[in-house]
């Protein structure tokens, strides 16, 4: 278990925070990276290569990852790209999926067979993408401002709520929950905090956010 961080702009007391209210998720390690265009953080639960090379955000080229989760047939993946030239200087899982994501893009994704939430900033594009999982086993939830083109996305809603000056309660969530015991709406508890569904691809560039449900259960 691990978590993300991260949003559009820079603000590193505010990630720091956030890492904080994450901080339970991955003790082993805490990392950052930040531009004037974005805010990236993560804490680690080291299990597959626990060495500090595999400490997260983790860089190659124009991309930098963040990833809670594990991948099942990384090492399959890892043989593939060998063969297509590429050489790697971890044995984590995590070296898998950007190289694989350099290589094939989203397409990427869905040669994954695992539990994971997954997010890719493309420094050239100025791009997010979240992922997660089919079965959506790893949470991953998000909060987008079209008036102050604030996008924000974390493991957990706590660590997004201290960034917002007004929270309100939604009541269709709390509804739902009332009645059938679980909340199947992109909605949470909270007005204005999104989950990304299981299979959803989010992408966010120049303050416009796409959904897509991009991986399906098979």
């Amino acid at each position: 278990m691990c978590a993300i961080n991260g949003f559009n702009f820079k603000n590193i007391e505010l990630i720091k925070k956030m890492s904080a209210i994450t901080s339970s998720r991955g003790p082993d390690n805490e990392g950052f990276s930040f531009s004037e265009d974005y805010t990236i953080g993560h804490n680690r639960l080291s299990i597959i290569d626990p060495e500090q090379r595999s400490n997260q955000p983790f860089y190659f080229k124009n991309l930098i990852l963040t990833f809670n989760g594990e991948i099942y047939n990384y090492l399959e993946l890892k043989k593939k790209l060998i063969s297509k030239g590429f050489s790697f200087e971890t044995k984590s899982d995590t070296e898998v999926i950007i190289k694989l994501f350099y290589l094939n893009g989203i397409d990427s994704f869905k040669e994954l067979s695992g539990i994971f939430a997954i997010s890719i900033y493309d420094i050239n594009l100025k791009k997010f993408y979240l992922i997660r999982d089919t079965i959506g086993v790893k949470p991953i939830y998000y909060h987008y401002n079209p008036t102050s083109n604030k996008f924000i996305y974390s493991s957990l809603i706590k660590s997004i709520l201290i960034s917002l000056k007004d929270t309100k309660l939604n009541y269709r969530a709390v509804e739902s929950y009332s009645n059938f015991n679980r909340n199947d709406y992109r909605e949470t508890f909270y007005k204005d905090i999104f989950k990304v569904l299981p299979g959803e691809l989010i992408e966010f560039k120049n303050d416009i956010l796409k959904r897509s449900k991009f991986l399906k259960l098979e």
